[in-house]
């Protein structure tokens, strides 16, 4: 009977022993999952909060480009054939170079301050540099229009394949230096239009391939553009000038430590 009765307290004792730490690891399971669902979702909806914050952010910016080059944007979406009429769309353009530091503005705060403020930024970025950036567009727009001029008036002469080069590779040479200008007034906010007009053109021929990137990214929003006004206009621009400026900025970075070094 006392071996029973040891026999029966030794079982239930385990049995109760069994269920404590069957308690316990339930216990422990159900803390552990839930805490590693709370670390999963924290970082699921902080990844999701910067992926839709810059999203929106580049959204804003394709609808503040289109707002502030308004009559740019009217006479694309009107106009059947928009390259016949180069001169006054050449016109037409010289908004865009101070709505172009805007939308730099724009990228400049998502890298530095993390939480997009697309309006704020690109009216500071406006209001602040948009006088030098006019200068640096109206400069643009005089040199590809001559070199446009002078290559309609020599096509089909003896001078084309001589001349021809020559005007592509001033035009286009202008239209990169000029994003590099662009891009160089919002990284160095307090520089003279005259010293970062001079870096501008240094890079546009030292890091000839960024120039390459560049300009084929202003040809595809360009593309897209003529092609479907409307959706290019709202869709393309914003992620390919934040490649524009990345590069740009990357370049002017480069530069400045090669400098102290």
């Amino acid at each position: 009977m006392t071996t029973t009765a040891h026999a029966g307290r030794r079982a239930t004792g385990a049995g109760a022993g069994t269920r404590i730490g069957t308690g316990a690891g339930q216990g422990s399971k159900t803390r552990n999952g839930s805490g590693a669902r709370r670390g999963l979702f924290g970082l699921r909806n902080e990844t999701m909060e910067t992926i839709f914050g810059y999203a929106y952010a580049l959204l804003m910016v394709d609808v503040l480009l289109v707002v502030f080059n308004l009559p740019l944007a009217v006479m694309l979406f009107v106009t059947v054939d928009s390259l016949a009429s180069w001169p006054f769309f050449l016109l037409l353009s010289l908004t865009l170079a101070p709505s172009l530091v805007g939308a730099f503005e724009v990228f400049r705060s998502m890298k530095t301050e993390g939480r997009p403020r697309p309006f704020a930024a690109f009216w500071q970025g406006y209001r602040r540099r948009g006088g030098p950036a006019f200068i640096v567009g109206l400069v643009t727009a005089a040199v590809v229009g001559v070199v446009l001029l002078d290559g309609t008036i020599t096509a089909g002469t003896v001078w084309a394949p001589l001349l021809g080069p020559l005007f592509a590779v001033l035009g286009i040479g202008s239209v990169a230096a000029a994003l590099f200008a662009l891009a160089g007034l919002v990284v160095f906010e307090t520089a003279s239009l005259k010293a970062v007009a001079k870096a501008a053109l240094y890079l546009s021929v030292r890091r000839w391939y960024f120039s390459a990137v560049s300009l084929v990214m202003v040809a595809l929003i360009a593309a897209a553009v003529l092609l479907q006004p409307v959706l290019g206009a709202a869709l393309v621009p914003g992620i390919l000038l934040y490649a524009v400026f990345a590069n740009a900025q990357y370049s002017f970075h480069r530069v400045v430590e090669d400098a102290k070094g």
